[in-house]
């Protein structure tokens, strides 16, 4: 939906009124406690101290000389914030979808939305100190979290990894040796959703404490229907009545924790977690609006399946719902995953000394109809493995210490790809082949030595200088294996391992495959990198911090694993400049913002030719903008935030991504009803917006608190978000539209049961229709979509013993 300026006044009038509406009994509030100086002194509006760890170290966030957010567990709760997806609403510097079963990530308009084993994000997910490479959004619940922290702009020091673009630090409650906790949660919500949350704290003695958190979603009811076309070969004659529920899924995620204080200087930390997931929600499912389903030169003796024409389609499918779909066959993802860590801290005489050790691995099977429409043309089971291991050392400086310093080591060593991918259906049969099955495998291994230094030049000045050296050597193997049809080749199936296609990809040998025996040859590159940072800080006040710094941050080469037999991408570079400033007033106001300008070398994007879809790399980018955020806190119980960016993001130059000599960033395959009218049309992208990337994007919201004497305690939140219309592609031809989002909750606790609250909570009030992600087939159609929820509403009681 696209917002017009009368529209969107609307919608923040809607937010305002209800604001002004909860906040009404303030003025008496505020008037008694300003009379009663005792009540005045235990009910004075003060803004909580978060304390964060961007900096390898326990630090308040107002204190720490870089953009970084950081979010509450209890704030996440109270805003209904589940999951990392729906940090969009809180951040405007993000841009997080949801695809086949995973995450995709961008900050400040640096990222790519390949999710294709493998492939890893140039904005990468921490939790509890351990890197994720690829992990379903399972593993990202955000129920019993301590806090979660977003690092805005390269962290290429102390974080390292593939940090280009930032981090999404995710921080989980620890075990309590002071007192058992325990806190029980059951909910339910249209759709048939049922949510369960338990989370436990138990000491064991004074030096042992163990925790447990357990998390379920089950939505039972699909947000649309997966409506069957009468003819797929003829699309005039609409849709049969009824069809069976689509975009529903449901996740499990289990995590334990273990604490050793094995002696005064000694801790031991170890984690264990294992996730379930099973669903359709953000996988491409439904043709993007303006698009046709299926490919418009597939065809069946000599005539397109369904004719259409790109980039500006002239046919498109009977209007559906806008959730509901048309597909031959379900589409869903099913992903398993577990893992454990162990962190050992040992303070020694003159530093602190820290080990992170940590293994995870997932199995993935995901069912995709190749062509997301009615006609089976193309079906493919993809088997994705995911697997690594990581050591991490750190030494570092004394908290008290006049100098700051850390040092560090750090080892990866990781495997993903398809295992196999599986492609069938009666598009492989006109070729004479049964079946497919690609194999494509990436092995990581990443060594890096790193250290940082804070040197205080005076009492409010501070200069900081870090580097990170980087080696990774990435290897990539992989098989195609053709399983042909009887009578091809003689009476039996036959089954042969391709090298590779012919040149033009177009299936011109024998019976359409040009074939040469034995394996796929192995790739292997080998990438070093020197990554640093520098910045200054002045404390202008004891509540106002000035800073600058420039940082360069690095993504490592790497592979398509599907196909393999394309090139290695060089690395991605990203130098970045800042300026900002953090500020307080009289503890309950607090604004900071920040300037930022990134130069992106090689951007690692998603590009399309001869009717593949793959990661390549761009010339140059470049992104700018600026960001605001304010909190307010007038009296006890009530807060205000409100947070905006503008971003300008660019490509410089795209050059040529796959090597054929042309400057382009999309190359499409289009037909007309009559056969054998097959053009390609060649675009270039130099110049376009970067893909995913708003250039205004706002947050904001209100929470209130009020005890009710003899009744209880009540607690009203109230948050919106809006962001402006991006693009989905490199090539600029399709936009998400702009969108507003607002969400709310109700919840109260007795006062004569204070252990039971009960909470009403709605999201996506006005009922946006918006999407989550988008794949684009280079076939020329078949451009899909993934939507995000409609308006969801629901209540649930919570236990806390």
């Amino acid at each position: 939906m696209t917002y017009s300026e009368p529209k969107l006044r609307r919608h923040f009038a809607i937010l305002l009124g209800c604001t002004a509406a909860l906040a009404w009994p303030l003025a008496a509030q505020a008037q008694d406690t300003a009379e009663d100086t005792e009540a005045q002194d235990t009910q004075s509006g003060g803004l909580a101290e978060i304390v964060v760890t961007a900096q390898k170290r326990a630090q308040n966030v107002q204190e720490t000389p870089l953009s970084v957010t950081a979010i509450s567990g209890e704030t996440l709760a109270v805003q209904g914030v589940t999951e990392v997806a729906d940090l969009n609403r809180v951040d405007p510097a993000l841009q997080i979808g949801k695809a086949t079963g995973t995450v995709t990530t961008f900050i400040r308009g640096v990222g790519n939305p390949v999710t294709t084993a493998g492939n890893e994000a140039s904005v990468p997910v921490y939790i509890d100190d351990v890197y994720f490479i690829r992990a379903s959004f399972a593993y990202f619940d955000l129920s019993s979290v301590e806090r979660v922290e977003v690092l805005k702009g390269p962290q290429g020091t102390l974080f390292g990894r593939n940090a280009s673009g930032g981090v999404i630090n995710i921080v989980t409650k620890d075990p309590d040796t002071s007192s058992p906790e325990m806190k029980a949660t059951l909910g339910y919500g249209n759709y048939q959703t049922m949510d369960a949350s338990l989370y436990a704290n138990m000491p064991i003695g004074d030096r042992v404490a163990a925790n447990i958190a357990l998390s379920y979603n089950d939505q039972g009811e699909g947000w649309g229907r997966n409506k069957k076309l009468v003819d797929p070969l003829d699309t005039s004659l609409g849709y049969q009545d009824g069809g069976e529920d689509y975009w529903k899924g449901r996740h499990f995620s289990a995590r334990g924790k273990l604490l050793f204080d094995l002696t005064d200087t000694i801790d031991l930390k170890l984690v264990g977690y294992y996730v379930n997931l099973h669903s359709q929600i953000g996988i491409y499912s439904r043709p993007f609006p303006g698009t046709v389903g299926g490919s418009p030169d597939a065809a069946h003796n000599g005539f397109p399946i369904v004719p259409g024409a790109m980039p500006d389609p002239s046919q498109v499918l009977p209007q559906l719902g806008f959730y509901d779909v048309s597909l031959a066959e379900e589409q869903y993802d099913d992903n398993e995953g577990y893992g454990f860590s162990g962190k050992l801290d040992v303070e020694l005489g003159f530093a602190d000394f820290t080990s992170i050790t940590a293994w995870r691995k997932s199995d993935e099977l995901y069912y995709s109809a190749g062509n997301y429409s009615d006609y089976n043309w193309l079906r493919y089971d993809l088997n994705v493995i995911d697997e690594q291991f990581s050591q991490e050392f750190q030494l570092k400086s004394k908290i008290m210490s006049p100098v700051e310093w850390i040092l560090g080591l750090y080892y990866l060593d990781a495997k993903g790809g398809f295992n196999p991918t599986t492609i069938y259906g009666p598009g492989t049969d006109m070729a004479g082949i049964d079946y497919l099955d690609i194999r494509g495998r990436q092995d990581v291994s990443s060594y890096a030595a790193f250290g940082q230094v804070t040197y205080p030049v005076t009492d409010n000045f501070n200069i900081t200088g870090g580097l990170r050296y980087t080696i990774d050597k990435v290897t990539g193997t992989g098989t195609t294996d053709i399983t042909f049809l009887p009578g091809v080749f003689g009476p039996d199936p036959l089954t042969i391992r391709a090298q590779q296609f012919d040149a033009n990809n177009d299936y011109g040998g024998a019976n359409g495959v040009a074939i040469v025996d034995g394996d796929n040859p192995n790739h292997s590159r080998k990438y070093k990198k020197l990554t640093w940072r520098a910045a200054a800080d002045y404390k202008v006040t004891a509540d106002a911090l000035l800073y600058a710094s420039l940082s360069r941050g690095y993504k490592a080469g790497t592979f398509n694993t599907l196909p393999l037999d394309l090139p290695a991408l060089n690395p991605e570079v990203v130098d970045a400049y800042e300026i900002g400033f953090k500020t307080e007033f009289g503890g309950n106001v607090r604004l900071n913002g920040a300037l930022f300008w990134n130069d992106i070398k090689n951007p690692q994007i998603q590009a399309q030719r001869n009717g593949l879809v793959f990661l390549a790399n761009a010339e140059a980018s470049r992104t700018k903008g600026v960001e605001l955020d304010l909190s307010w806190a007038p009296v006890y119980g009530l807060t205000f935030r409100v947070a905006g960016s503008y971003l300008d993001a660019k490509f410089r130059g795209f050059g040529d991504v796959d090597g054929n000599g042309t400057l382009d960033c999309a190359t499409y395959e289009y037909s007309d009803v009559a056969p054998g009218n097959i053009d390609q049309l060649t675009t270039d992208c130099s110049g376009n917006r970067l893909p995913y990337a708003s250039k205004w994007k706002f947050s904001g919201g209100m929470d209130y608190e009020h005890d009710f004497a003899g009744a209880g305690r009540a607690r009203f939140n109230l948050s919106a978000s809006w962001s402006d219309k991006y693009p989905w592609d490199a090539d600029n031809v399709y936009f998400e539209p702009s969108r507003f989002l607002m969400d709310g909750s109700i919840s109260f606790t007795p006062e004569d049961y204070d252990h039971v609250t009960f909470r009403f909570w709605m999201k996506n009030i006005t009922g946006e229709k918006y999407n989550i992600n988008y794949y684009a087939q280079a076939s020329g159609s078949a451009y899909s979509s993934a939507p995000g929820a409609p308006r969801t509403f629901g209540g649930e009681i919570s236990f806390d013993f």
